[in-house]
Parts: C-alpha cells; structure tokens; sequence
C-alpha cells in the first residue's frame, strides 16, 4: 500500500493530458447515475443511514454523499486535503487504510468503494473489512476495472500505478449477497488519437446515445464494473 499512498501523494488531476481528464469526466458521469439510480442507494438516502465513501480521493463523488451523514477515508493525506480545500470540508476526513478500516463493527448503512479495489493486493482482506463495519443488511457499491472486459487494454497504462482487473466472481464470498451488478464504459482506446474537442463532442454526441444499448448489446463486457453487495 506504500507504493499506493506515494502515487496519490503526487496525484494532481489537473496536470493530466486533456483527453485523459475527459474520459475520467465520462466515467465519472457514468458512476454517478448509475449510482443515484440504485434502489438502495435511494432508501440509505430516505431513511438518513451513515454512509462511509471508503477511497474518497479528493471528492470525485462528493454529489454522490453532499447530502448524506458521511465519512470520508483515504490512503492519502495530501488526496484529504484537496477534498477538504474543493468543498470546504474541514471534519469528517479520515487518513486510513481500507486493510485496517478504523471503525467499529457494524457502523455504516452504506460504503462505497469506487475505484479503490483494483489497486488493493488483499481483496478478501478488504471485503472482510467492508463487512465488518457495515451494518447487518447493509449495502456495500463497489467499481472495479472489470476482468472480463471486451475491450481488452489496460486501463491505467497512462499511470504507473499498481492495479489488476477484477471480475464478479471476485465478489462471491461469505457474508454477502450480490444484489445487482452494471458494466459500463465502452470505449476503446482509440479515441484518445481524437483532438479533445473532437472527443468531447463524440461523447456528448454520440457515444451516451450508445452507452445503454452497448450494455444491453455486450451485458457484464464493460470496461467497469459496478457490484451492490447487501451484508446478510
């Protein structure tokens, strides 16, 4: 994990190249509503449930938990304070470990961990621990890098970061049961030759059009992959 924390220590968005910042914005976009339109998600929402954004970063999906009873975790203090600066947000952040949640049993309603699991070496570990502060029923939403991609290249080959693909599979284990899962972002490589207005006008376009029927068309093939486990 040391290797992890020194990336984002470093780790500044806005110095990335403009398609990459462009296609982190797409999929970003595509998490939020796929998010905001989970039934569970919806009900912790209704009823006021504490909620634990587990690998917050500096706030990619702050919309997704603004209105929530919140915490906020990540390996990275310098990723914490830039959360803090964007939003100004001066409590409710937490440097920790997702091996070594610092939390009591059974404290969240909710967890979600986008983004975090393809860069952890223990998945079991982690999932362990995702159980074990979660309260009984409650909801875990994870995304993950999906293994069983049709577009077959690597995601993170802009960034020198340690990573591995995971795939549904990875998430049957004792203790939970998969809800639902999504697979998403269907876009390959090759449209990052595009000059970034041309990109951005794609996607805006054309590509959101095709995104629904892409998942219809090639079901758990996405580039991502977006799992609701329920704690049982």
């Amino acid at each position: 994990m040391k290797e992890i924390r020194r990336f984002y220590d470093n780790y500044s968005p806005e110095t990335l190249p403009g398609y990459i910042k462009t296609l982190m914005d797409l999929e970003e976009k595509l998490v939020v509503d796929i998010v905001e339109n989970l039934e569970e998600y919806r009900d912790v929402k209704r009823r006021g449930g504490r909620v634990l954004d587990c690998g917050c970063g500096s706030g990619s999906y702050y919309s997704l938990t603004r209105e929530l009873d919140a915490l906020y975790l990540d390996l990275s203090y310098y990723q914490l304070k830039r959360l803090g600066r964007r939003y100004r947000l001066w409590s409710k952040r937490i440097c920790g470990d997702i091996l070594n949640l610092p939390f009591k049993d059974d404290t969240f309603d909710l967890i979600l961990c986008i983004n975090v699991l393809e860069h952890v070496g223990d998945i079991p570990r982690a999932l362990g621990e995702l159980h074990r502060v979660l309260k009984k029923k409650g909801v875990l939403v994870v995304v993950v890098v999906n293994r069983e991609s049709v577009v077959k290249e690597e995601v993170f080959n802009d960034f020198k970061i340690y990573h591995r693909a995971l795939s549904l599979e990875d998430f049957k284990m004792e203790g939970f049961k998969i809800e639902r899962y999504v697979s998403f972002y269907f876009l390959p490589s090759i449209f990052k030759l595009l000059p970034v207005s041309l990109l951005k006008y794609f996607i805006g376009r054309i590509y959101l059009k095709l995104e629904y029927w892409l998942r219809d068309l090639l079901g758990g093939r996405g580039q991502f992959l977006c799992v609701v486990l329920r704690k049982i």
